[in-house]
């Protein structure tokens, strides 16, 4: 079991790294928030045994590869860190990619308080049963009439972390989808795979199930070259539910 309570997250995504920081303190720990696996890699001799989040896929030296990295370095120091993978990959795959790899173990975005707490108690002893776990109950019906967007994965009791969720959202959604529009025109395949596949778990954190579908047949799409003529359709018309899903947010939550 790790002693350290402070929780190494690495991951590239500024909005998960907001969700899963707040997640991290509202259990009970302390955050330590890299946006790469260099980063990581660059502090490493500074670092505690610690349990690490590292996202799979990133710019520069991958999740895989900074595994790796470290499991190497531990044979030579002995210095053994828990690395949970963070995925949003949901093909059989993944187990393979993780063994592989030498991670302990993985969550599967998007990822519930809850969960990243049954979680991290495999690894580390948990003494903040005190903290009130939220009801992750969908609405019986999915979103509310109308609405392309569900706040059920947030904490109703805390309306200014909602609000700060809801901007980045809002801010950095719409540039999303232009720079895959813009990938896809330049013919840049693995560009638009790589961006789809760090949009998709986004709209799950919103109840935008329609939309998570969708960017995960872009992301499949985009690995197929006979395939490529299906993307235009798709990625427009996700842009539209984008622009709509925002005026929504903008209107509801942000006025």
């Amino acid at each position: 079991m790790i002693v350290n309570r402070t929780i190494i997250l690495v991951e590239d995504s500024d909005s998960d790294r907001l969700l899963f920081s707040k997640y991290l303190k509202q259990i009970g720990y302390d955050c330590l928030c890299l946006d790469s696996a260099d980063k990581l890699i660059s502090r490493l001799d500074e670092l505690e045994c610690s349990i690490i989040l590292m996202d799979i896929e990133m710019p520069g030296i991958t999740g895989h590869e900074a595994t790796i990295l470290l499991r190497q370095r531990q044979e030579l120091t002995g210095i053994n860190h828990v690395i949970i993978a963070l995925t949003a990959h949901n093909d059989d795959n993944i187990i393979n990619i993780v063994n592989s790899a030498g991670f302990d173990d993985y969550l599967q975005k998007p990822i519930t308080k809850r969960e990243l707490k049954s979680k991290l108690s495999k690894f580390i002893q948990c003494d903040s049963d005190s903290v009130s776990s939220f009801s992750e109950t969908k609405q019986e019906n999915g979103t509310p009439k109308g609405k392309l967007y569900s706040l059920d994965m947030f904490e109703a009791d805390d309306p200014d972390f909602v609000r700060s969720i809801v901007e980045m959202f809002v801010s950095n959604t719409p540039g999303s989808i232009a720079s895959i529009k813009k990938a896809f025109e330049s013919d840049e395949m693995e560009s638009v795979r790589q961006q789809a596949h760090k949009l998709k778990p986004h709209f799950s954190f919103f109840g935008a199930a329609g939309l998570q579908q969708t960017f995960q047949m872009i992301e499949d799409l985009a690995k197929e070259s006979d395939s490529k003529e299906k993307l235009p359709d798709l990625i427009n018309n996700a842009e539209k539910k984008i622009l709509l899903m925002v005026e929504q947010m903008k209107t509801d939550l942000l006025s």
